[in-house]
């Protein structure tokens, strides 16, 4: 009996939800269009840019429009229950309300799972083919036409590499300074004008610099027109990750990332937390089901307004909070860990109370 009701709950939200989803993407598309409707004309883009545009942008709003889906397709389910007396029937059989829950809450878990892949796989992937696209429809973006980066400063074990300005369009930095320590003192120093990326031999072709080398009582000074170094840690990929949004990233290109900066001894302060934040975010799913059981639980019967207005209010406050912890996290105020799973803990914690403390 109770594994027929099950499957009847579970149908009936998986439906629901797919129904509200589908429904809130079509929006995001209509109002995208309308604001963007001028670009595309502007900017003279084809039927098949526009086309590419908002198949490489759907993943995005999906993405987003997830967690809002979820919680009121979870008031919609138990709402619909309610309303027909299904709710009744069941708990005179001997289920309480909770348990009625049970399918919605492990369809949440199993959601999450679906989440992150979906964001670290699909909507990444889709974000990065979209580049092309817009930056042909925002030019004047900063984030396109950035060029170059100043004062770039490398920990390399007992050596220091000091990039003066480094461009990323001819994968080449000048005025640099390699400098290597025993301990405290400097042992050697190579200094260069230009450094220029051999991807053939995957090292540095450096142009006009000279060496300086201390052993002991001797000292040993030679200048160069070409030379090369080697520092297979530190290629034109490393450094241009500075202008990739983590968002444009997944989690395992993250991860990566940030354990090379660490190594370098770079500030990997920004990559963590939204690392963190892709973790965090695709947990989401499993409280707004949570959530949703409970305002079900709590609303008058079959008033699903109520229901709506106040997912409305959870989902605006989530996404402010945890984009507030975002830049908390950012700036060294909390930990990159707390600066985003710390909204996720409150909003699960009043969930579950919420949850426990409802009548059934």
């Amino acid at each position: 009996m109770r594994k027929i009701i099950d499957q009847y709950i579970f149908k009936k939200f998986i439906s629901t939800l797919f129904i509200i989803l589908i429904a809130f993407t079509i929006i995001f598309i209509i109002v995208n269009v309308i604001d963007f409707l001028d670009k595309f004309i502007e900017k003279n883009l084809s039927s098949k840019e526009i086309l590419l545009y908002y198949l490489y942008t759907i993943p995005l709003f999906i993405n987003i429009a997830f967690p809002m889906s979820i919680l009121i397709a979870t008031i919609f389910t138990i709402g619909s229950l309610q309303k027909n007396n299904e709710i009744t029937a069941i708990k005179a059989s001997g289920i309480s309300i909770r348990r009625i829950g049970l399918p919605i809450i492990i369809s949440g878990i199993i959601f999450c799972f679906i989440s992150f892949f979906f964001e670290n796989i699909i909507v990444v992937k889709s974000i990065q083919k979209r580049f092309s696209i817009d930056k042909k429809l925002r030019p004047h973006d900063p984030k396109y036409i950035k060029n170059r980066k100043t004062d770039i400063f490398y920990h390399l074990g007992d050596s220091f590499l000091e990039i003066e300005k480094f461009y990323y369009k001819s994968d080449t930095g000048s005025n640099i300074s390699l400098q290597r320590y025993d301990g405290s003192d400097l042992i050697y120093r190579i200094d260069a004008r230009k450094m220029i990326w051999q991807p053939e031999t995957n090292n540095w072709k450096l142009i006009n610099g000279s060496i300086r080398e201390w052993g002991g009582n001797e000292f040993n000074f030679t200048t160069f027109k070409t030379d090369t170094i080697n520092i297979s840690d530190i290629n034109p990929s490393i450094i241009k990750k500075d202008f990739v949004a983590p968002e444009e990233m997944d989690y395992w290109e993250l991860s990566s990332l940030i354990l090379k900066f660490k190594k370098n001894g770079i500030d990997a302060t920004r990559w963590i937390v939204n690392k963190n934040y892709k973790t965090a975010f695709a947990c989401v799913p499993l409280i707004m089901v949570i959530f949703g059981i409970a305002l079900s639980i709590q609303k008058p019967r079959g008033n699903n307004a109520i229901g709506i207005g106040l997912s409305i209010i959870i989902i605006f406050m989530y996404y402010a909070l945890i984009t507030f912890g975002k830049t908390l996290g950012y700036n060294g105020v909390i930990s990159p860990f707390l600066s985003v799973w710390f909204v996720n803990l409150l909003f699960l914690s009043f969930g579950i109370f919420t949850f426990l403390k409802a009548k059934t």
